[in-house]
This record gives C-alpha cells, sequence and structure tokens, in this order.
C-alpha cells in the first residue's frame, strides 16, 4: 500500500522538493554540454589561427536565471569575435552552428531524463 500525503501541506512540500531535484537534474544536464560546446566551437571553428586568441577564448557558461530557468550561453571572449560570427559571410561561424549541432541531442537526452 502506498502513503498518501497527509495534508495540503505535506503535498506542497513535496512538490518544492520534486520542483529542486527537477532543477538540480537541469543543471547537470547544461554542465555536460557546457563542456560538449567548448570543444566542439575549439575544435570546430573554420578559421586559421594567428594568435589562437580567439579559439581559446571560446568559453561555454551556465546562468541560473531564475528558481525555475537555467540557460547555457556559448561565447567569444575576444573582441573581434562577433567579426568572426558575423562577418566574411558567416563562413567562420562557429556559435550557432555549434548549438544547431546539439539542440537534438540535448532534447532526446531531456526527454530521456523525463520519460
Amino acid at each position: 500500500m502506498t502513503r498518501q500525503p497527509q495534508g495540503f501541506d505535506e503535498m506542497l512540500a513535496r512538490i518544492d522538493v520534486y520542483e529542486r531535484r527537477i532543477l538540480q537534474i537541469v543543471k547537470q544536464v547544461a554542465q555536460y554540454w557546457q563542456a560538449v560546446f567548448e570543444d566542439y566551437a575549439k575544435t570546430n571553428a573554420a578559421w586559421v589561427d594567428r594568435t589562437a586568441n580567439a579559439r581559446q577564448s571560446l568559453h561555454a557558461f551556465i546562468e541560473e536565471l531564475s528558481g525555475d530557468v537555467v540557460r547555457l550561453y556559448l561565447s567569444h571572449g575576444v573582441d573581434y569575435g562577433i567579426y568572426l560570427e558575423a562577418g566574411y559571410a558567416g563562413r567562420y561561424s562557429i556559435i550557432w552552428p555549434t548549438i544547431q549541432r546539439h539542440l537534438e541531442p540535448i532534447r532526446e537526452m531531456l526527454q530521456e531524463i523525463f520519460r
């Protein structure tokens, strides 16, 4: 026989625990993909390194925007990164191609976890 909540307060407490657990799982997924994004971007950037600064400065980071929103970013760490992304008819762009390449696997991972 399964134990049922004793009352409204207990139910709310269990929901709160569940929400925290879900957020922790989502953060762990983001941390996993953070490393994948960085590695992929640094390995697959199409430009020829002159100083290696642009490639080395590619970095992903996670921001918890609120109690239930986690955002994963991928960014350049050099001022001229915008030119690599938006200039040259986009042939040196790596930020959006990295994100696009991994959207489906991220979605699949989250679906599997929350199935």
